[in-house]
């Protein structure tokens, strides 16, 4: 079953350091190491995790012209929560007309019709995912 809750929310930002003092200063928060990310297409994207949450606060800045440009402005792109049955809530968002745009066998990327996208992640992944990023993680309330 998919959480109650959000425990991240990615947001597309044009410049990652200003982005990270701005947000930091303003809600008290520490970041995660700023990590590159290669694309397919040869480009990349760079990524910080808020080592607050959850919810964590995920920037990224993506490269002009692919999926991850931010130029027309900031935006939330996705809302990202764990599921403890990953195939059966997968299925479920498909049914509920949230289709997969990509994913594998441990994340998924549905989109919705509303302008943002639902991050489903597997939940046997988790104490992987927070070791990966060096960030602290709660048991939900």
């Amino acid at each position: 079953m998919i959480q109650d809750r959000p425990f991240q929310i990615g947001i597309f930002v044009q410049d990652l350091e200003a982005a990270m003092t701005q947000v930091g200063s303003a809600l008290g928060l520490t970041w995660s190491d700023i990590r590159d990310r290669e694309l397919d297409d040869g480009g990349h994207l760079r990524v910080v995790f808020s080592h607050q949450g959850p919810p964590h606060i995920e920037l990224i800045e993506g490269p002009p012209g692919s999926a991850w440009d931010a130029s027309a402005g900031p935006r939330i792109d996705h809302l990202g929560y764990w599921s403890d049955d990953f195939a059966a809530d997968r299925d479920r968002l498909e049914r509920d007309g949230v289709p997969e745009i990509r994913g594998d066998h441990r994340r998924t990327h549905h989109q919705t019709a509303h302008g943002f996208r639902i991050e489903l992640f597997d939940d046997r992944t988790r104490d992987g995912f927070y070791e990966q990023w060096r960030i602290g993680h709660r048991a939900p309330d």
